[in-house]
């Protein structure tokens, strides 16, 4: 390298190559390493957050906006978890579960309770059913039900809205992985896809230089003087030499960068796996299948409640008393 640093002029096309090759080093290193180092420290934090959450008690209150401000802290955490956290809901009771299944099952007791008294005081005969608060106040007994009913219909109103409005928990409609991409959190922010060829462009940059090398020092040797050809071959192997050396820079820092790329994603990529995990077992993607489920029923109830006006409606004109010819 002495030689080198003293025939620099000589050497020029080398300490060219050279300063390539410390260019694409130092880009690599603070447009990829650097970066990764930071993304690794912002997925750590919110996996160790999200792995809090989950150690607390079944039920307690989770701010979804309070988890976005301080956890989701970089732009594709934050646009990952808006799109995420729009598919959140607060989960479900079933029909029959809990103090809501009790309020429910009181208020179709009660309703059934009601139609069923409205039907032996009409004897048959048909209902005007656009005044239900006229017929109730006309019988004591239904007037009773119908007071009841209402109770019953309005606690079942503020138990849900309370219920909802206090829950702890909440549900996906889909899995986390679905938002919460390695495209998004890794590749897209590090630009993989670029700095996955670094090692294949320290290579070719390599065998320039090697060919530069080689090129320019044939141009440089003379054999016209016999008496210089010894001097003249021993300059066209020290060109050719250094000429491999910095070739061989190279290579080994391409097989060192593809180490680098290669840990520093499968590192991040694990992250993100784990952090998908986390938010499945925060938020257990369930909510779709709930969805259905809720629609099944009040689709069945519509069902059931159709049938039975249509049932009555038949039957009202064989009881409905005939009018005399005048």
């Amino acid at each position: 390298m002495s030689d080198l640093m003293l025939h620099l002029p000589d050497y020029w096309h080398l300490w060219a190559v050279a300063a390539v090759i410390g260019l694409i080093a130092l880009n690599y290193g603070t447009q990829f390493v650097s970066p990764a180092l930071r993304l690794k420290t912002s997925l750590s934090q919110v996996n160790a957050h999200l792995a809090a959450l989950s150690q607390q008690a079944p039920g307690t209150h989770i701010d979804l906006a309070q988890l976005k401000d301080e956890v989701m802290t970089s732009p594709a955490l934050q646009h990952a978890w808006q799109q995420y956290a729009s598919t959140l809901q607060a989960q479900w009771q079933a029909a029959d579960a809990g103090p809501l299944g009790a309020a429910r099952q009181r208020v179709g007791h009660l309703s059934r309770a009601f139609f069923a008294h409205m039907d032996v005081a009409s004897n048959g005969h048909r209902l005007d059913l656009s005044n239900l608060e006229q017929l109730a106040q006309n019988d004591p007994s239904l007037g009773k039900l119908w007071t009841e009913y209402n109770q019953a219909l309005e606690a079942l109103q503020q138990l849900e809205v309370s219920t909802q409005n206090t829950t702890g928990q909440w549900q996906a409609n889909s899995h986390a992985e679905n938002y919460f991409t390695e495209q998004a959190l890794v590749d897209s922010p590090l630009q993989s896809n670029f700095y996955k060829h670094i090692p294949g462009i320290l290579t070719g940059v390599g065998i320039i230089g090697t060919f530069t090398g080689l090129i320019a020092g044939l141009i440089s040797f003379d054999v016209s003087d016999p008496e210089r050809v010894q001097a003249e071959l021993s300059q066209l192997v020290q060109t050719v030499g250094h000429a491999f050396l910095v070739s061989a820079l190279a290579i080994t820092l391409a097989m060192v960068f593809t180490w680098i790329e290669k840990s520093v994603l499968t590192g991040r990529y694990r992250q993100v796996e784990e952090l998908q995990q986390w938010l499945d077992t925060l938020f257990n993607p369930q909510g779709g299948v709930q969805y259905m489920a809720r629609l099944t029923l009040a689709a069945e109830m519509q069902a059931a409640l159709s049938f039975k006006i249509l049932s009555q409606l038949r039957e009202s004109p064989t009881h409905t008393p005939t009018r005399s010819a005048p």
